[in-house]
């Protein structure tokens, strides 16, 4: 909690035309009271839900951490297997591990899989403000095989559509 003063630098974005043009009248210095800060970093600190089509998560095949696991859209539960990390370094991770492209595909259908994290393109992802779900590398989209809600439905990567199979949200 900030209970002490501090300095904070707000800019137009934050605040606005704040206090406006100063006069004769104008009595400085001013202030702002700020009843809400928050601090945060590009990870996030536990892991959280993905969230797609039909409200569905990204979830790890029961929960199995081996190498090649399938990672599928399920019924959202809370469990482990679908707390995922968004990492500053791009990965998206769940139980220790990375969500990986098979083999380090680019073909469309080119499912992924849980593996071992190794810093490769097959595991770099770009969430997008379009929420998008994108790896680089094969410059496709997260994506529902067959945009099918049933659970076990397998992810694949696809050339990015814009469709409700391939949008997601984290948290």
């Amino acid at each position: 909690m900030f209970n002490k003063p501090y300095f904070l630098i707000l800019n137009l974005a934050v605040g606005g035309y704040w206090p406006g043009d100063p006069d004769g009248n104008t009595v400085f210095p001013q202030q702002l009271v700020v009843d809400h800060v928050s601090v945060t970093t590009g990870d996030s600190p536990a892991g959280r839900a993905i969230r797609g089509l039909a409200g569905k998560c990204v979830d790890v095949a029961g929960a199995n951490t081996a190498n090649g696991t399938a990672v599928q859209l399920y019924d959202c539960n809370g469990t482990s297997a679908q707390n995922w990390t968004v990492g500053s370094d791009g990965t998206v991770r769940a139980l220790g591990k990375c969500l990986d492209v098979a083999s380090g595909g680019t073909a469309d259908g080119t499912p992924v899989q849980l593996w071992d994290c190794n810093g490769s393109a097959a595991q770099k992802w770009v969430v997008t403000g379009a929420r998008d779900i994108v790896n680089p590398q094969a410059d496709k989209c997260l994506d529902v095989t067959g945009n099918s809600s049933a659970n076990a439905t397998r992810l694949q990567i696809w050339t990015c559509t814009g469709a409700a199979n391939q949008k997601w949200t984290v948290g």
